[in-house]
């Protein structure tokens, strides 16, 4: 029922700007169609789709967003839906070029999975880890003051005597 009423509550909200925005790049579109090659339908279709995609894509991120995560609903969607709309609106008002920019998806899209499955094998294999960057003296013990050791207890004591 939660995940429910998330998606309702970011279907709310996404669904007005989605149809505005894209009622208004069609009405653009419309107004200057002469000229138009197989091409320009074909990019105005992507673009609808690309649209299509982000709008989704945010409502099943609101459905798995915890209350306590800090990063907004919809995540690397809302990245994509902003280039997109740079796009649609680039490419109705100044030039047919900005469909260029789309050529940043595929670099950005093997990067991120790049970043996943390095994160995966530093989880998995037992890398990555640690931090310090020093080198590793497991077989000596650290040395520790008597003054550090007499605080570190003086805590614990404060602590046991807290939740006891």
């Amino acid at each position: 029922k939660q995940f429910d009423t998330a998606r309702a509550s970011a279907n709310s909200t996404y669904q007005p700007i989605f149809l505005g925005i894209n009622a208004v790049y069609i009405l653009l579109r419309l107004g200057s169609l002469s000229g138009y090659t197989i091409w320009s339908y074909l990019g105005i279709v992507a673009l609808l789709g690309f649209n299509a995609a982000c709008y989704f894509g945010i409502l099943d991120s609101a459905e798995s967003h915890r209350p306590t995560d800090k990063a907004l609903i919809g995540g690397v969607w809302l990245d994509i839906v902003a280039l997109v709309w740079l796009v649609q609106f680039g490419t109705a008002v100044i030039t047919p070029k900005f469909y260029y920019l789309l050529l940043i998806l595929p670099p950005w899209g093997a990067y991120k999975m790049y970043g996943m499955f390095r994160g995966a094998k530093d989880t998995f294999m037992g890398g990555g880890g640690g931090g310090g960057g020093g080198s590793q003296q497991d077989d000596e013990p650290e040395q520790i003051s008597d003054e550090t050791k007499l605080k570190r207890e003086k805590r614990a004591d404060r602590r046991r005597k807290k939740w006891s």
